[in-house]
């Protein structure tokens, strides 16, 4: 008795060997590193940040080529403007708030750590 080879069956050993690659595959990629594994660093946004786990509040001035007034609030003592180069200025530890000031003297000043009414 002499059986003959189907021709399907080439076809049907590519599919499963397919499926079993495909499989191996997601189990690859499944036992990745998780995602908390390599967190990157929070970025501070420009401008105004408010102090956290025991830090002063900090206005971050992200222009590379400028000092800015900056106006700043403070709790219980009023408000007042401070000239501010590039990077992060840490501000007085009852800051409320702060932000660019362009109507205060033009906008731009020239020595950083200046202050004004």
């Amino acid at each position: 008795m002499t059986f003959r080879r189907s021709p399907r069956l080439p076809q049907a050993r590519l599919r499963r060997g397919l499926a079993a690659a495909a499989l191996a595959g997601a189990l690859v990629c499944s036992m990745a590193a998780p995602a908390t594994a390599a967190t990157p660093e929070k970025i501070n946004a420009c401008g105004w940040n408010e102090g956290a786990g025991g830090e002063h509040a900090f206005y971050e001035h992200c222009a590379t080529d400028t000092n800015v007034w900056i106006q700043v609030t403070r709790w219980a003592r009023g408000k007042y403007h401070r000239c501010v180069g590039p990077g992060r200025t840490v501000l007085d530890y009852d800051a409320t708030g702060a932000w660019y000031d362009s109507n205060y003297r033009g906008g731009l000043c020239s020595h950083p750590g200046d202050t004004g009414p």
